[in-house]
């Protein structure tokens, strides 16, 4: 029989916070182990807000579980915990191991936007040290500053 790993996310009622949290991510995990399933990795995410309202709660205790589980298990393991009052939503999503080549290809791609990175930063702090301000054609002189500022004065007075 084929082992599947799963990612599985709920949000549980935020009434239950405390130790009526760990009491039903304990039966959740009690549930997946019963079925032939392995948990993985669990994680608290606490308690958070919802974007909206569901079955009139506001705030919900987001949870999350990676376990090994076989397939045809899965569905009656949804069908028990949609009949639990508790558990407010969930979503269990099928995880594609990625094969050592895959793996690979991965880290390779990381490597190659980590050193195009390095070379536009490098570049760009050459930029800015080698960049000489640009001098000015004449020097002006302070008449022509009194005239320049004279045409400003009038601009704004005209206005």
């Amino acid at each position: 029989m084929s082992v599947q790993l799963y990612d599985f996310l709920a949000i549980l009622n935020s009434q239950t916070e405390g130790a009526g949290t760990e009491k039903i991510l304990e039966s959740i995990k009690n549930s997946i182990t019963a079925s032939g399933g392995e948990i993985v990795k669990t994680e608290v995410l606490g308690k958070r807000k919802l974007a909206y309202p569901v079955k009139k709660q506001k705030f919900g205790i987001y949870v999350n579980l990676n376990f090994n589980l076989p397939p045809a298990a899965l569905l009656k393991l949804e069908r028990d915990w949609r009949l639990k009052d508790e558990i407010v939503r969930f979503l269990s999503v099928k995880i594609r191991a990625k094969s050592a080549k895959e793996l690979e290809e991965e880290a390779r791609i990381q490597e190659k936007i980590q050193a195009r990175q390095a070379r536009t930063e490098a570049q760009e702090k050459f930029e800015k040290t080698s960049a000489v301000a640009p001098k000015p054609e004449k020097p002006l002189s302070l008449e022509d500053i009194d005239k320049k500022i004279e045409e400003i004065l009038e601009e704004d007075i005209a206005k």
